[in-house]
């Protein structure tokens, strides 16, 4: 399908779903679809290893105090444990707050760092979103990972997240560009007052804050095979977090064009997996 294809299903994708929007997803759905659509795909692994091996030197000034780490949107700490574990290696003393508005989210992500059994480690995770976290103290390294698609304002957000770096901190965000799976979701998604934000969008806020910026591009691939073997199960979870929202309500025309889409945008060979990128940006003052 031609470049011309794809952007007239998209169009005509848009104009349906603007017309009959879909319910945004509940707490505890995005949580089940959010494990299923893990499951499908190699980024997080990617994603991990990059942390672990790339965020300890970026903190390694910090000898005669514990490093301060804050982490915003925590979900259930699958990457924060990997992360703190690497940061507290050797002994180092690490305090790692964490923000995640889901409350069992929340509760696993303080459980699961408690688990490493490490006596350096200091946890605390605040039941909040970003904007209206307490904490005031200044920090080493803040991160966002696949977080900053919900806040209410990204340069609001980035600029909280500075004022919170104390002297050669550092803020890490990981978000999805906007390349050929997350159009789906900026096509179809509900708006929750803003729609949701991506690594454009991020890249867009950096300049003119006085900030060096490194960017990389973690690649990922998604298997989607379950959405045409298991359509009313695994393959609607994975509809349903890709587009933020309850796809059964779709108007059969909007799913059509939807698996057109996903059915032009996967990877040549078997099955059905498309390309899942993310982008990384790396900021100190």
């Amino acid at each position: 399908m031609h470049t011309r294809s794809r952007s007239d299903t998209l169009v005509q994708l848009r104009a349906i779903v603007a017309g009959a929007p879909i319910p945004a997803l509940t707490p505890l759905r995005y949580a089940e679809t959010h494990a299923v659509w893990e499951a499908a795909s190699d980024q997080r692994g990617r994603l991990r290893d990059w942390l672990v091996a790339e965020l300890p030197p970026l903190v390694a000034h910090v000898r005669d105090r514990p490093v301060a780490v804050l982490g915003v949107g925590v979900g259930d700490g699958s990457v924060d444990g990997p992360l703190a574990a690497a940061l507290a290696a050797g002994g180092r003393r690490v305090d790692y707050a964490g923000v995640e508005p889901h409350p069992p989210s929340a509760g696993a992500v303080a459980a699961r760092l408690a688990g490493l059994g490490l006596p350096g480690l200091t946890i605390t995770v605040q039941v909040t979103d970003f904007a209206s976290d307490a904490g005031t103290g200044p920090v080493d390294l803040v991160h966002f990972v696949h977080s900053l698609y919900y806040v209410g304002d990204v340069g609001a957000a980035l600029d909280r997240a500075l004022d919170r770096l104390g002297p050669g901190g550092v803020l890490v965000a990981l978000t999805a560009p906007l390349e050929p799976l997350c159009v789906l979701t900026d096509a179809v998604a509900p708006h929750e007052g803003h729609r949701q934000w991506f690594a454009e969008d991020v890249r867009a806020e950096l300049p003119g804050r006085g900030l060096t910026v490194r960017e990389a591009v973690i690649d990922g691939r998604l298997d989607l095979g379950a959405v045409r073997t298991d359509p009313a199960g695994t393959g609607e979870q994975l509809l349903d977090f890709l587009v933020q929202g309850r796809t059964g309500a779709l108007p059969a025309a909007a799913r059509a064009l939807l698996l057109a889409h996903l059915r032009d945008i996967a990877l040549p060979g078997p099955g059905w997996v498309v390309p899942h990128p993310l982008h990384v940006a790396v900021v100190t003052r």
